[in-house]
């Protein structure tokens, strides 16, 4: 195996105005004339039918520093795992969002953050430093094992650029930058720490998104800036058996997720970095249905296509149904919209008011409707589904406003 040591791109540029983490650039734009929305307020509640409304906020970290990845343990006492962009992370619990741990041993930017599987009090962090750490939250800010490829030694570990821990919880795959011509795909045994070995043929580019399959312990799906999404099956010895897919999508990938559909085959969703989504199946040529920037602008109400971006794409209860958070670097970011895929038709679904910031990661769980942003200003945001008695208090209030603005003043 090969390392060059390359280090995580990572850089903040001229002063709070261009952002860049090695997969996004965003250029935080004055609002103008070509830009802003289609329509006026009244229009925009008429096609945004679900109320959301913004219930508590908290700010993670100090100015410049930026949440970059979230996860979320769906239990009955929920907590969030942030990652921040100081190479740190910290942990809240949802309901009152209050931080619960600080977790700080990185020597690198954190690439992203997980909740075991199976037990809520310990949470995995991956860094470019080529290290994966894993934190037992019982006895705070200490590391209980740590994952890395020192084949080489310790001053040449391989940089990742993402991880995932498997349904079961007994492996665990990091993905790598390119080093010398080549990308892996690293595994260890969880209950050892042992490297297990690696992958480096399938993809020729920086591997952006590790995912297992939520249910399917030995599937791994993998999306690279090379174009192409990959899906092995780990129960074979060798990579060139383990490959059974190689979608190419004709773009870079940057984000990928499992839809588990009850009746029907898998489904996996791909946004690239030009911002247009990608519906697939696990066996398909081809993406079965495709949205451009421009149409997910049209849907988002917005003028500038630009502007207009995907944060992440998350699995609703209705089947078949895909909820796409989204955004607009217009301003200071603040439009932050919803919408929805279902039955191969994209629309409007929710305007989240109140946002303060451009929204770089989210999580949303499918029960409770709930659903948690974070950005670049550091601060955590909780989003609840409006009840029919704050909706029907809201639409009050409009109406006499309405009327006080046509009653006559009595002279």
């Amino acid at each position: 195996m090969k390392d060059d040591g390359a280090d995580m791109k990572m850089a903040i540029i001229s002063g709070d105005q261009i952002f860049d983490t090695g997969s996004r650039m965003y250029e935080l734009e004055i609002e103008s004339d070509d830009d802003g929305d289609v329509s006026d307020a009244d229009e925009l509640h008429e096609q945004f039918v679900v109320p959301y409304s913004f219930h508590n906020e908290v700010a993670v970290a100090t100015h410049k520093i930026y949440i970059l990845h979230m996860n979320v343990s769906l239990t009955s006492n929920p907590r969030v795992a942030v990652a921040l962009s100081d190479q740190s992370s910290v942990i809240y619990d949802v309901n009152q969002l209050t931080k619960v741990e600080s977790l700080c041993g990185h020597k690198g930017p954190v690439v992203n953050i997980k909740f075991s599987p199976n037990d809520v009090h310990l949470v995995y962090s991956a860094s470019a430093d080529g290290t994966i750490k894993l934190w037992d939250l019982r006895i705070g800010n200490q590391t209980v094992k740590e994952f890395k490829d020192d084949t080489e030694g310790s001053e040449n570990l391989k940089p990742l650029s993402d991880f995932d821990v498997a349904s079961n919880s007994h492996f665990i795959c990091g993905g790598t930058e390119l080093i010398d011509d080549d990308a892996f795909l690293l595994f260890w045994d969880l209950r050892s720490t042992t490297l297990l070995g690696g992958y480096w043929e399938s993809h020729t580019d920086d591997i952006t998104q590790v995912c297992f399959h939520p249910t399917k312990q030995d599937m791994l799906a993998s999306g690279s800036t090379d174009g192409l999404i990959n899906i092995f099956d780990l129960s074979k010895s060798h990579e060139e058996d383990a490959l059974q897919q190689s979608l190419n999508t004709e773009s870079s990938v940057e984000k990928i997720g499992w839809f588990v559909q009850e009746n029907s085959s898998d489904m996996l969703s791909c946004i690239t970095h030009t911002e247009n989504l990608q519906l697939w199946t696990s066996d398909g040529a081809y993406p079965f249905l495709q949205f451009s920037r421009d149409k997910i602008c049209h849907a988002m109400q917005r003028k500038c296509v630009e502007s207009c971006f995907i944060v992440d794409a998350h699995q609703t209860n209705k089947p078949g149904e895909i909820l796409l958070l989204t955004s607009s670097t217009a301003g200071r970011g603040e439009c932050l919209r919803t919408l929805t895929v279902h039955k191969q038709k994209l629309k409007p679904q929710s305007n989240l008011a109140g946002n303060k910031q451009i929204v770089r990661a989210s999580c949303y769980d499918r029960n409770s409707e709930l659903l948690l942003t974070g950005g670049e200003g550091g601060l955590l945001s909780l989003w609840k589904p409006r009840t029919e008695s704050e909706t029907d208090f809201d639409t009050h209030l409009k109406k006499q406003q309405k009327l006080k603005q046509h009653q006559k003043k009595p002279y």
